[in-house]
């Protein structure tokens, strides 16, 4: 048998959880919400609190609060009244949106630094909960094909690497001081290409169940030169060198965090760009 109680402020109150966000009774003298209702992230599982906004939509925030300094005006949210309310209220501490940070929807082409960190450890903390079985990831939904990705996922000497462009506009880097970069097209046809294949996505539950393959770019049938040419992001007219990861626009591919790069079907295949611009 439930025992019922009530607040100093009026709201009535169960010993029983209950599967909404908090509310205050109709009845209740006082219209102040004690607390967001805690809940877990169904993408990334890591928990969030809900709160209302003054337009009565909910919003899912991050549960700790951060240094107002260190994140960006435009992602700063605060709470009054238990309502969330965008931008700061000019205290030393904020709110974020738990999508800023989700390791499973952020888009991370947009870099913030102290974001990055922080969602780098809630990555870190959902792989755990995967490989523990903790966590099912969601399927991701078949995307329509078409010619190209918008950023592509490629295989270069057996890594995965993220592009930045479609593959017809990745240019080379090369520099000829006092020149600009070379600027010519990386992929080049008179020179063999790569294939675009279904690949493990990479990471799989205790339990066996493994998300659908994705669209690769595969260039490990090219000789190793060729593929060394595309990793330091240069063109068939510049010698194939040895690049750090930093000179160029790629990116090592992470299932988690580059998650809306993902593509379950293959492209359709499209004329290749002749030589040059």
């Amino acid at each position: 048998m439930r025992s019922h109680l009530t607040r100093l402020h009026g709201t009535p109150h169960t010993t029983t959880p209950r599967g909404r966000p908090l509310r205050t009774a109709a009845t209740s003298p006082g219209r102040f919400q004690t607390a967001g209702q805690t809940r877990r992230c169904c993408a990334c599982g890591n928990p969030t609190e809900l709160f209302p906004r003054a337009d009565h939509r909910l919003i899912a925030l991050h549960p700790a609060e951060l240094a107002t300094a260190l994140i960006p005006e435009d992602c700063r949210w605060h709470l009054s009244a238990g309502i969330a309310h965008p931008s700061g209220d000019g205290s030393p501490w904020c709110r974020i949106p738990h999508q800023l940070v989700c390791p499973r929807r952020t888009d991370s082409s947009r870099s913030r630094p102290h974001l990055d960190a922080l969602r780098l450890r809630l990555a870190l903390r959902t792989r755990r909960l995967i490989d523990t079985g903790l966590l099912t990831p969601a399927l991701h939904p078949p995307t329509p094909p078409s010619t190209t990705p918008a950023r592509p996922v490629v295989r270069v000497l057996l890594n995965l690497y993220l592009a930045s462009t479609p593959l017809e506009d990745i240019r080379c880097i090369a520099q000829r001081p006092p020149r600009p970069p070379c600027g010519q097209r990386i992929l080049d046809a008179g020179f063999p290409a790569g294939t675009w294949r279904l690949l493990p996505v990479g990471h799989q539950t205790n339990r066996g169940q493994s998300p659908p393959p994705m669209a690769v770019y595969d260039l490990d049938r090219l000789d190793p030169v060729q593929q060394l040419r595309w990793r330091a992001q240069h063109c068939p007219d510049h010698v194939a060198v040895l690049v750090e990861l930093d000179h160029t626009e790629w990116q090592v591919f992470d299932p988690l965090l580059h998650a809306d790069h993902i593509h379950t079907q293959l492209p359709r295949p499209s004329r290749r760009p002749c030589q040059g611009t």
